[in-house]
């Protein structure tokens, strides 16, 4: 089911309509199935068979056992020429961009994509820069798309081997680069939408992955000129940078999960959270950034009040889970469980959850 696509409900006799104006496809669809099957039943690997999993793929690409079968069909039908076969997978990847053109949300059409890609780099054919161009167009037509950004790591994670293996394997430049330019691409996409969870997500691979970059190759790294490098001194400079830009994305969207989630991570993952014990041996820093954060969620639930009559879901939320990073001492328990309270009164497809919580604070 694909979003903002509403359901249409029909009648008894609306469905017999749709039944009898679908029958002569029905019949085709089960008629080609049974066909492929008897010829998947002889081991037929020809342009034939190959063929009739087109036609039926383009009826259905979430038919797993057909690009299975196609994928026996292209290495032994035309395994045994690589001229060919080259051409035949250039060809499929044509063939799979339309096919997510049409449906971008089917995993089977991206696993074969992956696939392809593959036999190309066994034939030392590959494109990774025009697949990382290409996902880049695909992007900007669904910018959510997690399929999308899933692939977008998978490529990029080739063109680092790709660079490792253009230059010497201890020159790690290229790579750090690479994955700055990423980092700049996740900030850009939720410059424009805060809701992006794929984006946000997508970041808390990218920060650690670069710190540790830089840290494990100082010699090397000294001479990169990029605008965001600076940011990556200290897992600490990235943490401030982050909030900031949290912080405009909570104000905007204050019911959006995907804010709330991002910043949990950044107060609670152990890469900041270890930051501060190094730095802050009673550990005043960190209860300190704490509170200033439920200071923050609770400046905009008032707002929120103040704007809809009632408060924000996602800030008592996040005042709820954020105030448990607390020390056990520190967590005022009647706090909690007014907080609870109303999150079972604004929230009641939650309540449950919200109810073995409270039992915690009794």
């Amino acid at each position: 089911m694909q979003h903002e696509v509403k359901r249409v409900h029909l009648n008894e006799s609306q469905k017999h309509q749709k039944y009898l104006k679908d029958e002569p496809k029905i019949n085709h669809y089960r008629d080609l199935t049974s066909y492929i099957f008897q010829l998947r039943d002889l081991q037929t690997y020809n342009d034939e068979s190959f063929n009739a999993t087109t036609s039926l793929l383009q009826l259905n690409p979430e038919f797993y056992t057909i690009w299975n079968y196609r994928r026996e069909i292209i290495e032994k039908a035309y395994g045994s020429n690589s001229t060919k076969l080259v051409q035949i997978l250039n060809d499929e990847l044509k063939f799979v961009m339309a096919q997510l053109r049409k449906f971008p949300k089917v995993y089977w059409i991206w696993n074969h994509r992956r696939w392809c890609l593959f036999k190309l780099v066994d034939l030392n054919q590959v494109n990774w820069e025009f697949e990382f161009k290409t996902v880049g167009k695909m992007l900007e037509l669904d910018q959510r798309n997690f399929h999308g950004w899933q692939y977008r790591r998978f490529v990029v994670e080739n063109l680092e081997l790709e660079e490792l293996n253009h230059q010497d394997e201890n020159d790690v430049n290229g790579v750090l680069k690479l994955n700055l330019d990423e980092f700049d691409y996740t900030t850009a996409k939720i410059s424009i939408d805060f809701s992006n969870f794929s984006a946000w997500h997508n970041r808390t691979k990218l920060i650690p992955k670069i710190y540790n970059l830089i840290i494990g190759n100082p010699q090397v790294t000294q001479t990169i000129d990029h605008p965001s490098f600076h940011l990556f001194q200290t897992p600490l400079s990235i943490l401030n940078n982050d909030l900031e830009l949290i912080k405009t994305g909570i104000y905007m969207s204050p019911e959006d999960n995907s804010v709330w989630l991002y910043l949990y991570w950044l107060l609670s993952d152990e890469f900041f959270v270890n930051a501060f014990e190094a730095d802050d041996s009673d550990g005043q820093n960190y209860k300190q950034l704490l509170q200033q954060q439920i200071d923050l969620i609770n400046e905009i639930n008032a707002l929120e009040k103040e704007d809809t009559g009632q408060e924000n879901v996602g800030c008592l939320k996040a005042l709820f889970k954020i105030t448990e990073l607390k020390n056990e001492e520190d967590v005022n328990k009647d706090e909690m469980r007014d907080i609870l309270q109303k999150l079972i009164k604004l929230d009641e497809l939650r309540k449950g959850r919200y109810e073995d919580s409270l039992r915690r604070y009794e």
